[in-house]
């Protein structure tokens, strides 16, 4: 994928940690309550035409990756808080998977 936009997401408690980059561009970091945020990551993602990789890490990762489908175009990686557990971190590990 030559254009393509990383996500690291660390779900940790009743927050959701984000970090996102564009190819090129700098990354960005915002935090959000775990509350119906899955839906609001699934709407923003359907509208992205560009290719999509998102990793995520803590105790709603599954729920969270199984959440936003298995869509064409997008990887979603289920990382282990070993491996991985800030979104930062997360985000460098999807855009360094090929």
């Amino acid at each position: 994928m030559n254009s393509h936009l990383c996500i690291g997401i660390a779900a940790q408690n009743d927050t959701l940690e984000i970090a996102a980059r564009e190819s090129g561009r700098t990354m960005i970091v915002m935090k959000f309550p775990a509350t119906l945020m899955g839906e609001a990551i699934k709407i923003f993602l359907a509208s992205y035409e560009i290719p999509v990789r998102l990793a995520v890490a803590g105790v709603a990762a599954l729920s969270l990756a199984l959440s936003l489908g298995n869509v064409p175009g997008r990887e979603t990686f289920i990382v282990s808080s070993d491996v991985a557990d800030q979104a930062v971190a997360l985000a460098l590990y999807a855009e360094h998977t090929a």
